[in-house]
Order: structure tokens, then sequence, then C-alpha cells
């Protein structure tokens, strides 16, 4: 696993946003269960709601795509959530290693460096048989940030009855919120895809995509395969 810390200018730049951000207490800061201290990572040992506890990486994805899904941008998530994206969306901060395990891209989270994780999967539905493979990427700076999906799918069987092939990437990034920093949010939310309708048995991506935030330290990345055919459709997730 390819992994690189990036710690002197970012931990400098967030320490002057929290520096910044670290505000007198407020009526609205006040009433938050957490603080700057609880918005570090933890181990997913440490969880204390039940909704986080002893989750398989299915449930992972699962609770990733439930979050993602019912915060607009910059609301403040709830305790319980917060406490999932620090335990799952977050990569030892105290690494120096550029090698890491698998285990720390398990949920395709950066936090403060760059890393990849390559993929393999393979599924079949309404008659065709699908191949998903590549790597994923994310880079996560002081203010400038980026995610890449490098990705081909294949027919393996069926492909006659095949309409479209979409290949996408996504990214969430999470960042802080709040009078004194003290909230987690979603401050990114994006994709970006590759279609055909016209070859029938593989279709290839590799797209980056660049967004900009100053208070990004959580991310969450993965990509998909959508195969349309003549009976219906289903997607083919890398994580």
């Amino acid at each position: 696993m390819y992994y690189i810390k990036k710690v002197s200018a970012i931990l400098v730049t967030l320490a002057l946003l929290l520096g910044i951000f670290s505000l007198p207490t407020s009526s609205y800061a006040s009433t938050n269960e957490e603080s700057n201290e609880s918005l570090e990572p933890i181990d997913p040992n440490q969880v204390t709601y039940e909704n986080n506890k002893n989750l398989s990486d299915e449930q992972v994805s699962d609770r990733f795509e439930e979050i993602n899904s019912k915060y607009d941008l910059k609301e403040p998530f709830s305790a319980e959530d917060a406490e999932f994206i620090r335990a799952y969306a977050s990569s030892p901060a105290d690494s120096t290693d550029n090698n890491t395990s698998d285990s720390m891209f398990q949920t395709q989270s950066i936090k403060l460096n760059s890393g990849s994780q390559a993929f393999s999967k393979s599924t079949k539905a309404y008659g065709v048989g699908v191949s998903f493979t590549g790597r994923v990427y994310g880079d996560i700076n002081a203010v400038n940030h980026s995610y890449r999906g490098k990705m081909t799918t294949k027919i393996t069987s069926g492909s006659s009855k095949v309409k479209k092939i979409q290949n996408t990437v996504t990214n969430v990034a999470y960042g802080l919120l709040g009078n004194g920093g003290t909230y987690v949010g979603i401050v990114y939310n994006g994709s970006k895809s590759s279609s055909t309708t016209t070859n029938k048995k593989s279709w290839g991506m590799d797209e980056t995509v660049k967004y900009g935030g100053v208070a990004v330290v959580y991310t969450y990345t993965n990509a998909y395969t959508r195969i349309t055919t003549t009976t219906g459709s289903f997607n083919l997730y890398a994580f």
C-alpha cells in the first residue's frame, strides 16, 4: 500500500484554522456534544454508539452511503454519525510509514495524506457477467485536494444484452463546521463519470477531479460501474 504523510504544512494550517475558529463559548458551540479534541480519529474498537460497533466491510459501506445521503452540505452531523466518520473514515494520525496495510484504506479514506487502493470485483445479473477492476486515489492538502478513479469494466458474458456501460468515481469530503470548529459535516460531495452505448464488451476510465476546501479532515472515495441491459440495470461497487 502506497501512503505518503503530508504533515507539516497541513497540520500548521489546521492549527491556524482551529486557532481562528476557537472563539469564546457561544450558545451555538456550548450545545454541541463534541469538542475539538473529540474530532481526532479513533479506532473502530473505541466507538460507543451501538450502530457503529462490530461492523463488517459491507455494513461500513452501507453506513457511509446512509450518512452521505441524509445530510446537506455543511449540515452538522449527529454525535453518532460524527463518531462513525472519526472511526471509519480516517487513517492513523501518528503513522509516518510510506507503506501501510490495506486496512488503512479499507474504507477508501485518507486523513491528511495521499494514498490509493486497488479493487477487483465481478458479478452476474440479468444474464450479463461483469468484471470491474482498477484503483482509486485521494490527495488531501492544506487547501487544494483531488481524487482520481482509474478503472475498467469488462463484459465477460451476455454482451448482446448490454445497452450501456457507465463508470463513476465518487468522493465525499468531511470538514470542520461551527463557530468553534467543533462540528463535523460534509463540505464537498462530487463525482465523475464516463459511459458508452456503442462498446458492449469493455469500457475504461481514468479521471481526476480537483476541488478546494480549507477545513477538509476526512474523505471517503468509492467507484462503481452501472450496467444497463435490455431487461434491467445494476451497479457493481469497488468497495
